[in-house]
């Protein structure tokens, strides 16, 4: 080890852990290593010291190593900490994405670091850019956070692609970084390391699940915030866990959820911020900083907590409802007390009987370790992506050459060439690339570098849909994209407080049509745009535990040893389904009501969405279109005009397993779901362009590489047909039984799962005024730069502090156009305003950039304190805020902008400009 190196450590640490001495011993003997540990373990620093070291030791050019993190907040939080060890050491560090000036871009390319952090799709930039391909041929490690982020999706296939493109130019070592998974040695593969490294001890949780009830106290906290006293005891039971421990990570299962929950304990006087995707930057750090301080006792967060961003020491975790998946609970608890050997606490509170049972078995899975795999994830749109950016980058190839090189990669080791050429013939039809026949080698075509950049990210681009009532003929609201492509006609969900039933799904106007509906069972759009999907195993063992509550109570409770709950609670929780027939790891119970159909299925989300197309597929072909399904965790729930007799579903049941993939392929081509899914996988292989609306897209690619593709997604990330079949082998050897019912009134479980959402849907829920409120503070905290356009003074400031002041005139020059910006865009300015002074010309993305802050400054000028909140919300530009400014005021404007935000970040998340990245390096 190099001397430096050594002494920093020292100061750091005083000596190197378990894992980070493994790490550095595998990396030092020339390995790829991949490190498995829990939160808390020091993997940053396994990954880069033996990294640091080499570079010490062997004097290596810039760029020496990259940095992958799947997040952009989490390069953020990387570059604190890594450049505290550059410093030290003398290395260069640095970040690019989306969000890093073009000015910072330029510099890098003149002067790179020695390790440069950045996203999967920055990869995909930065090798067409030629300036830079120099500084790539140096890059001798890779570093990937965070894998468990990417395996499982497309995004994922796009960066193992891009490593092998790198591998053309460069010899480079994988280093790869995550918490546990069930399927180490797949990952292992996924990242093409050698070794694995991880702790000889196992992390040690305690995990409590509470199922609290109310009680005296609970009904005046009820009457006070206007809430239920079920609400109001899990409301007072968290805060009195916070209280106990101090410093509390609260962790929710949606962003929408997270609001709320925030709000409500803010209304009761506690001090807590809310942590999640859809918030500023600014925002997310003001609240990282609050509870690091110890300024507030709580976060409330959703996902974006569960990687490493540093907050300080944390005490306790609370998951606030079930967690739904092992992995996902072993992430968040592990952030509390998570140094080497300290317990890691966290308690679960739960809702109704489901929810708490559920969360039973989660906690038992994690305290033996039984993680769920992580499903690698190919696509053969990800690879003609691939196969263009190689031709981008070396403009002729012979036709082998991308195959080959693809197949290095994990995900497409088995890619036929059959289905390369199907790729091929769709890039060529689409006049993207072409084949010379006489020299054997494949050539880029003119339209090629726009579908290059437009398809950087394999993160579908969203647009909102408008809701047009039918009864008052008034369009009333906007829906995400991702929101409706879950919706079906015959479905009701909730909007603005109301019910809706939808009439009909106008693909081309991107229009809902729909009615006012009484029913309460109904979906309600949130940012997250879906629940997280319960596994196939976590559902079986579910179904378990309930058989084996109603015939051996103390058998049962033996099979949750180690988990920490209430004997009292549990027998309370049985008690509310003893009576009522359920489902079980054997049984299924079909259960009809003159509205419904439940069909109560222990098998998870994605195996249930399987049975539940079965099922819609049959009774379609007998009744027609008249019933709506949908499928969750636990059941499938039918909305009927009628009373089914349940003996005929449960013959449905009985049918040939092998029929299964060819009856669901059938019901899913004929879904909204499908058609949003092909439109997306069409764009990403270059088939239609992004601004593409094509009626009935399903008939234009039916038989093609695009259907297949289209299926394959589905298949993978919403309904898994292989556990239906086995579900279906089970019912045919006899090992699992179907009970049917005919009741007037649906069951305790049976109105559970027909009220998706029923938490939000009890007494209290926020009314509108509360939300834009909400809103309108966020929008209050964030940090922009006032900016005169005529003499460049500039100022940086919260929104809030220029409420109350009189926005006329520069306070240096007197000039009335003062603009109100990003922090980014009003550095990009202050250069180009001084060429500007000094009557020196300005080359294209100068010019829009001056152009935008002048627009800027005149909406301040014209609109005042309003332009100023319109130009501080995220996605917003000038030319956007125009618009909205000159249609919506007050409490409009702040919806306008609400929704604006909304479909920004949905579509913008891991965005960035391509087109002026690639005009800012040529």
């Amino acid at each position: 080890m190099h001397p430096l190196l050594r002494k920093v450590i020292r100061e750091r640490f005083e000596r190197l852990n378990e894992v980070q001495t493994g790490a550095f011993r595998e990396v030092s003997s020339g390995k790829s290593v991949l490190v498995i540990a829990p939160t808390g373990s020091g993997k940053t620093e396994a990954a880069v010291l033996p990294v640091f070291n080499e570079i010490l030791e062997e004097g290596l050019k810039p760029i020496s190593a990259l940095y992958i993190a799947p997040l952009k907040a989490l390069n953020r939080d990387l570059l604190e900490r890594l450049e505290w060890w550059g410093k030290k050491l003398g290395i260069t560090v640095e970040v690019r994405h989306g969000d890093t000036s073009a000015y910072r871009k330029a510099k890098q390319t003149r002067n790179p670091p020695q390790m440069l952090i950045i996203t999967p799709e920055t990869l995909g930039v930065i090798l067409t850019v030629k300036s830079l391909r120099k500084h790539l041929e140096n890059v001798r490690f890779i570093i990937v956070d965070e894998i468990s982020e990417l395996v499982d999706n497309k995004r994922g296939a796009q960066l193992l692609l891009g490593l092998e493109r790198l591998a053309e130019i460069a010899d480079f070592r994988r280093i790869g970084m995550t918490a546990t998974v069930g399927n180490e040695e797949e990952v292992r593969e996924w990242l093409g390391a050698d070794v694995i490294v991880k702790p000889s001890w196992r992390k040690n949780y305690r995990f409590h699940v509470l199922y609290p009830r109310p009680g005296e106290k609970d009904m005046k906290l009820a009457r006070e915030l206007s809430l239920s006293p079920e609400i109001a005891a899990r409301l007072r039971l968290l805060w009195e866990i916070v209280e106990e421990h101090g410093k509390a990570l609260i962790f929710t299962n949606t962003r929408q959820f997270a609001e709320i929950l925030a709000h409500r304990l803010k209304a009761w006087g506690k001090p807590v911020e809310v942590h999640h995707g859809s918030l500023s930057r600014e925002a997310r750090i003001k609240a990282e900083r609050a509870l690091k301080e110890g300024r507030i006792k709580a976060l409330i967060c959703t996902s974006s907590m569960e990687l490493g961003i540093d907050i300080g020491d944390v005490d306790v975790v609370i998951q606030y409802m079930s967690p739904r998946q092992v992995n996902r609970l072993v992430q968040r608890v592990g952030r509390a007390k998570h140094r080497i050997g300290e317990v890691s606490e966290g308690y679960i509170i739960t809702s109704n009987v489901e929810d708490y049972l559920q969360s039973l078995v989660i906690a038992k899975h994690a305290l033996e370790g039984r993680f769920e795999a992580v499903e690698p994830m190919g696509g053969l749109d990800v690879l003609a992506h691939f196969v263009v950016g190689l031709l981008v980058e070396y403009r002729r190839l012979p036709r082998e050459r991308p195959y080959e090189i693809a197949k290095r990669a994990y995900v497409y080791r088995d890619l036929s060439w059959e289905d390369y050429l199907d790729v091929l013939a769709v890039l060529e039809d689409a006049r993207l690339i072409g084949y010379d026949e006489e020299s054997g080698l494949l050539y880029l075509r003119r339209g090629a570098f726009q579908y290059y950049y437009e398809n950087l990210s394999t993160i579908p681009d969203e647009v909102s849909w408008r809701v047009f009532d039918a009864g008052s003929g008034h369009v009333i609201g906007r829906l995400d994209e991702r929101f409706v492509m879950d919706l079906e006609e015959g479905m009701d969900f909730v909007m603005n407080g109301r019910s809706w039933i939808v009439l009909k799904i106008d693909d081309e106007a991107r229009l809902l049509k729909v009615r006012e509906s009484k029913s309460l069972e109904s979906a309600i759009p949130s940012w997250e745009g879906e629940m997280i999907p319960v596994p196939f195993s976590v559902a079986l063992d579910i179904g378990r535990l309930k058989r084996e509550l109603a015939f051996d109570f103390k058998k049962a409770k033996g099979l949750l040893e180690g988990v920490e709950f209430s004997e009292e609670e549990l027998r309370r929780a049985f008690d509310e389904i003893k009576d009522e027939s359920f489902s079980t790891d054997r049984d299924i119970v079909v259960e009809s009501t003159p509205k419904a159909l439940v069909i109560h299925a222990d098998f998870g989300n994605r195996a249930n969405e399987a049975l539940g197309r079965l099922v819609h597929s049959f009774l379609i072909l007998r009744y027609g279109r008249v019933f709506s399904v949908r499928s969750q965790a636990h059941a499938i729930v039918f909305k009927t005009p009628f009373q089914l007799n349940p003996e005929e579903v449960k013959g449905y049941l009985y049918g040939e397993p092998e029929s299964l993939e060819f009856i669901v392929s059938r019901a899913l081509r004929d879904s909204h779901a499908y058609r949003w899914r092909m439109l997306n996988v069409a764009k990403r292989f270059g088939a239609l362009r992004r601004d593409a609306k094509i009626r009935r897209i399903e008939r234009l690619f039916e038989g093609t590489v695009v259907e297949r593709e289209t299926l394959s997604e589905l298949y993978h990330d919403k309904v898994d047909v292989r556990k239906g079949e086995l579900v279906l082998e089970m019912l045919k050897r006899g090992t699992m039984r179907v009970k049917t019912e005919l009741r007037r009134e649906p069951s305790t479980l049976a109105k559970l799962n027909m009220t998706v959402g029923g938490e939000f849907l009890l007494s209290g829920v926020l009314e509108r005024d509360e939300i834009l409120e909400l809103f309108r503070k966020r929008l209050l905290e964030h940090e922009v730069v006032l900016v005169c356009t005529n003499c460049g003074w500039h100022s940086k400031t919260r929104v809030i502090r220029l409420q109350n002041v009189e926005l006329r005139q520069c306070p240096r020059c007197g000039s009335k156009m003062l603009a109100v910006a990003h922090p980014i865009d009003a550095e990009e300015f202050l250069p180009v305003l001084e060429k500007v002074r000094h009557g020196k010309p300005l080359e294209r993305k100068e010019e829009r950039t001056y152009r935008k802050l002048l627009k800027a400054a005149d909406l301040v000028d014209s609109y005042g304190f309003e332009a100023v909140l319109a130009l501080a919300s995220y996605g917003t530009g000038p030319d956007t805020a125009a618009r909205i400014l000159a249609q919506y005021k007050g409490d409009g404007l702040l919806v306008a902008l609400m929704e604006r935000e909304r479909q920004f970040i949905r579509t913008r998340r891991f965005w960035v400009d391509k087109k002026e990245e690639k005009e800012s390096e040529e």
